[in-house]
């Protein structure tokens, strides 16, 4: 196919073509990720804390796109799961907004993978790659704000023990939690007052803050604080317990990491090395190169190198995963 295009517009109008794709493209992925923070801010509302369905109107993306986005979503079915992901990973952006955005990506990756290599099979390759990268995006949004979270419920905590031996009822001590506590805590905190204030039963509000953020130290923490509010005694020396049971964690999982960090970059070099190497041969000598793209025993040995690859890094990262 690409072979036809070019005898048709013909070399230089391919690269012409080829190029301004991959800049427009990439011009375009730039403008949508840094405008993510610009409008979380403007999306700190009530609303926001509530929960409710955002608006439609998008002022970072065209319409027309978003929408477009959003019957991808719905005809893959992950809508719902999609925005439950986006909500905890504490991306201000609706399901139509990222499938949009891994549309885009997708085509950056197919225009470079055009301009690099003149193979169809690449081509797709690397769209399937780049368009990999938001989902990657995602899961690490998540992770650093499930890891933010963990660091700070020690404190949330103590800070809950001591507003309650001061007097004050839990609403009042969940209050002070999110006004003296910095995100992502705050804002989760400040979201359950809310929904409590409106009528909303705390302990439910508790329970779906936890599976919200996904954190299996809060989810302890909340069912020890809606135990403890059930069957009466003292909350406060309650809380104190379970927050220095939480910094032990913490220690120990900060020491294990540490002993984990080598075989953490292990993986990170051993993992890295193929793809950096063959974009070497690609650059220096892509006949050598693009044979695993254009004979049969080339791409048997892509798939089963591919294979072997994702199996040893999975074990890998088995290795060195400890749980504390």
């Amino acid at each position: 196919m690409i072979h036809e295009m070019q005898k048709l517009f013909g070399t230089d109008a391919w690269l012409t073509l080829v190029l301004g794709a991959a800049f427009g493209a990439t011009f375009l992925v730039a403008v949508l990720m840094l405008s993510v923070s610009a409008k979380g801010r403007q999306r700190k509302s009530l609303a926001g804390l509530m929960g409710r369905k955002k608006s439609t109107e998008t002022t970072w993306l065209p319409e027309g796109l978003t929408q477009a986005g959003e019957r991808l979503a719905q005809a893959g079915g992950f809508t719902d799961r999609l925005e439950v992901k986006l909500e905890a990973a504490g991306l201000p952006m609706k399901a139509g907004e990222f499938a949009a955005i891994t549309a885009i990506c997708g085509l950056v990756g197919g225009a470079v993978g055009g301009l690099l290599v003149q193979n169809v099979f690449f081509v797709v390759l690397m769209a399937g790659a780049a368009g990999v990268v938001p989902y990657l995006w995602l899961v690490y949004s998540l992770r650093q704000r499930q890891k933010k979270m963990g660091e700070q419920l020690a404190d949330v905590l103590s800070i809950l023990a001591s507003s309650l031996r001061a007097g004050h009822s839990f609403l009042q001590a969940l209050d002070q939690v999110a006004n003296e506590i910095k995100d992502p805590s705050s804002t989760e905190f400040q979201r359950v007052v809310s929904e409590i204030r409106l009528g909303r039963d705390i302990d439910t509000a508790m329970v779906e803050m936890a599976d919200r953020v996904g954190s299996e130290d809060l989810r302890w923490a909340v069912m020890a604080v809606n135990i403890q509010r059930q069957v009466g005694g003292n909350l406060a020396e309650v809380l104190d317990i379970v927050a220095n049971t939480v910094r032990e964690r913490a220690y120990v999982h900060r020491q294990v990491r540490v002993l984990s960090a080598e075989g953490r970059l292990s993986i990170a070099i051993l993992s890295a090395l193929p793809f950096l190497l063959f974009a070497y041969l690609l650059v220096t000598n892509p006949e050598y190169a693009t044979l695993l793209f254009t004979t049969t025993m080339g791409l048997i040995m892509l798939v089963a190198g591919g294979t072997l690859m994702a199996l040893g890094i999975f074990v890998m990262t088995r290795i060195v995963r400890i749980d504390v």
